[in-house]
């Protein structure tokens, strides 16, 4: 099984002592393991991606990829080589708009679940599909929802408005995809805000609220010291427990994380429309 991620934070030039403090829980799948790896992130309003496909993979430092980045907001993944190598265009994560995505688990969709999958994805986003990748169609096909939820929302209600939205299409996948033994766990991304699906796959979340200092009493080392303690995270991640410092999201829960940084957490049947 390969391995997701994803973090929002208030600081973007501090990923990288971010990625010094926790990036070895991002080692789950070891380097030569890896059939390929993507980084998804949001900066100045668009969304970006970079893949590594095959080898290119192996030899990639992750932490230091992510440390790299100027982003609030940064989802991944790595791919098993024991899932086998797919085309770069196939890697996670995927963009679209200002919202990246990224998944684990669900299984392989057949030539026909691929096809009614399909059909959910809006015509004006149908043209963005690559191939036959299970993460993207999903991604469209839960965008399809999630972007008219979050723009028919006030702005205080749109990340529930979006997570609603996200977990009725996330449900009725994992149905068409033969039910409770196909679930998996998801991820989105937008500005500084994310939402974390678990569905039969758990998920660990670590909230970060301060950086280690660094000595000195320059005036520039100060503000970096200030900058530091002021620091504040949301890292979630799927693969084993972490340990010391890191909360499980079991099955069936779903956390929203908004721009103030504030975790949510909501049992998934109470995103679903009954309720």
């Amino acid at each position: 099984m390969g391995q997701m991620f994803g973090y929002v934070c208030s600081d973007d030039s501090l990923s990288g002592a971010l990625m010094e403090e926790v990036g070895e829980v991002l080692r789950a799948v070891a380097p030569r393991a890896r059939a390929g790896l993507g980084l998804g992130w949001v900066q100045g309003g668009r969304t970006l991606v970079r893949k590594h496909p095959g080898k290119r993979a192996t030899g990639a430092d992750l932490p230091a990829l992510i440390g790299d980045l100027r982003s609030r907001a940064v989802v991944g993944h790595v791919r098993e080589s024991a899932e086998g190598r797919v085309p770069t265009g196939a890697l996670q994560p995927f963009r679209a708009g200002k919202w990246v995505w990224c998944q684990e688990g669900f299984g392989e969709a057949s030539a026909e679940e691929y096809a009614a999958l399909r059909e959910w994805v809006p015509e004006h986003l149908r043209q963005r599909l690559g191939g036959r990748a299970l993460a993207e169609v999903m991604f469209l096909a839960s965008l399809g929802e999630v972007a008219p939820a979050w723009n028919r929302a006030g702005e205080r209600e749109r990340w529930e408005a979006a997570a609603r939205a996200m977990c009725r299409v996330l449900w009725g996948a994992r149905e068409l995809l033969g039910g409770g033994d196909r679930g998996g766990a998801a991820l989105v991304a937008r500005g500084r805000g994310m939402v974390a699906v678990a569905l039969g796959s758990p998920l660990w979340v670590r909230q970060v609220e301060g950086l280690a200092a660094v000595g000195g009493r320059r005036a520039e080392e100060v503000v970096e010291r200030v900058g530091r303690e002021r620091f504040r995270a949301v890292l979630v991640v799927s693969g084993p427990d972490p340990g010391v410092g890191w909360s499980c999201l079991g099955p069936g829960e779903v956390l929203r994380v908004e721009e103030g940084l504030e975790l949510i957490r909501t049992p998934f049947e109470a995103m679903l429309p009954e309720h």
